[in-house]
């Protein structure tokens, strides 16, 4: 088979052909950093390509394969890792000229996950500076370039995983979610992009971060391959307090029972406004595709997202305690989107920080209520499909919107909510707009119930019409 073809196969797809030893992982190992190397002038999606260390991995595991050891489905298979998650004794950057000569003295625990699953680390992937922001337009290591539109952001903060999973670099990209930078990417990009509980996926070693709702999850070419990488990255760390010993399931046995019977909620308020007439049509075909596959469809009320705004007075107040070492130090190696609104954070007040938690509270009991009449929520990913990378603003619902910087939260509107109740959410891609560009559309489900979104986002993923189309790259 042509590396062109390989590299264009599911996880799902390669992995009997690796244990078979009809496909080797050093060759595959070749042929994704040959494509990395080929793309990277182009996306510009890595920091670092990880040549070296990615052969040698290859190698072990194709010596294991001969002994006649298989670790599983990522055995062998090349992945991305985002530069915020830490590599031992490899540079990580965060994105920032501030971080530019950091080396961990040991992996994240996610990493160490999929080390020990076989899989194959080909390089650490281009972001946000300090992942904050939907662009991944970065100030020190340029702007990574969208596959389906060179000229248009792949979303952030993990646009180079985003970039190199459509792209048909990286097989899966780990990528980091605090506001839906994995969702974003994953919308923006059109690959399946994971948040998942918070609490089921260690956050050991994910760097310069807020604990209260950061996640490391997944960007993968299908739902399937999603499914496979959280059962390997997934479950209780001893050493991180915000993980939970919550059993783990089977997921790619649930994905596979029918979806017949089950009941969707169509929100009547905030997940549909202010939306681009193009990503709505999109979503209400989904929508009615749903209802084809014998999902019953309810509207629910979420009155309490009104308030949704003050949930910013938290997050820029544990931004500003994150970055407080780092502005002192090293303030000059800032870029100014993220220093300008990092320093706003020093002017939240107590008051005002204990009612964005309550507000928090309350938006979570709500939508657990309302889950208790649904089985999950269906929402666009996104307002608008990609921007632009040198638009300063978009107009959307005939409102002028920032891109990107403070006040640029219209891009993260859907996907952020989800981030303060630690409710899991997975965007899959379903359909374009009229320039070809990809539109999300975003699941919500139940905490712990990873297994049940895989079964809902797998069964539409079938009837998607962007199941099987490619960028087209030349």
């Amino acid at each position: 088979m042509p590396d062109s073809e390989l590299l264009k196969l599911t996880i799902s797809e390669v992995a009997p052909l690796i244990q078979s030893r009809e496909v080797s992982p050093v060759e595959l190992t070749e042929a994704a950093l040959a494509e990395a190397e080929r793309r990277q002038p182009t996306l510009n999606s890595f920091i670092t390509i990880l040549r070296d260390e990615a052969l040698a991995q290859a190698e072990a595991t194709e010596e294991s394969l001969a002994r006649g050891e298989y670790l599983g489905p990522l055995h062998g298979i090349p992945i991305g890792i985002k530069d915020n998650i830490a590599t031992a004794g490899i540079t990580t950057t965060v994105g920032t000229k501030v971080l530019r000569d950091h080396v961990p003295d040991e992996d994240a625990e996610v990493v160490r996950r999929c080390q020990a699953a076989g899989a194959i680390i080909i390089g650490k992937e281009n972001l946000e500076e300090f992942a904050a922001g939907a662009t991944s337009n970065n100030p020190h290591y340029g702007a990574v370039h969208n596959p389906w539109g060179l000229d248009h952001v792949p979303g952030g903060s993990s646009g180079g995983g985003g970039a190199n999973v459509a792209a048909g670099i990286t097989f899966a990209s780990l990528g980091t979610d605090l506001g839906g930078s994995v969702r974003l990417p994953g919308a923006f990009c059109g690959v399946v992009g994971l948040k998942q509980t918070f609490g089921r996926v260690s956050q050991r070693g994910l760097l310069v971060t807020s604990f209260n709702g950061d996640h490391i999850g997944p960007m993968t070419r299908s739902v399937r391959d999603s499914a496979l990488v959280l059962q390997v990255i997934a479950g209780y760390d001893p050493l991180d307090p915000s993980t939970v010993p919550v059993p783990l399931d089977d997921y790619t046995l649930i994905m596979e029972r029918g979806i017949q019977g089950l009941t969707m909620g169509i929100p009547s308020n905030h997940y549909f406004d202010l939306l681009d007439p193009e990503v709505e049509a999109a979503v209400r075909r989904a929508i009615a595709a749903l209802e084809e596959l014998g999902v019953a469809s309810r509207e629910v009320s979420l009155p309490s997202m009104e308030y949704v705004g003050a949930l910013r007075f938290s997050a820029m107040a544990d931004s500003v305690v994150t970055h407080e070492p780092y502005i002192a130090s090293s303030r000059e190696d800032y870029g100014p989107d993220t220093l300008y609104r990092t320093l706003a954070g020093q002017f939240v007040l107590g008051r005002d920080y204990s009612k964005a938690m309550k507000v928090q509270r309350i938006i979570k009991e709500e939508h657990a209520r309302v889950l208790r009449d649904v089985d999950f929520l269906v929402t666009p990913t996104t307002p608008m499909p990609a921007p632009r990378i040198d638009a300063e603003n978009i107009v959307v619902d005939g409102q002028s919107q920032k891109v990107r910087g403070p006040g640029s939260g219209h891009i993260s509107r859907n996907t952020s909510p989800m981030n303060a109740t630690g409710f899991p959410a997975i965007t899959v891609p379903c359909g374009f707009s009229g320039a070809g560009l990809p539109i999300g559309l975003q699941f919500i489900g139940r905490p712990w119930e990873e297994g049940n979104m895989f079964r809902i986002a797998h069964a539409y993923e079938g009837v998607s019409p962007s199941r099987g189309v490619w960028p087209d790259l030349g």
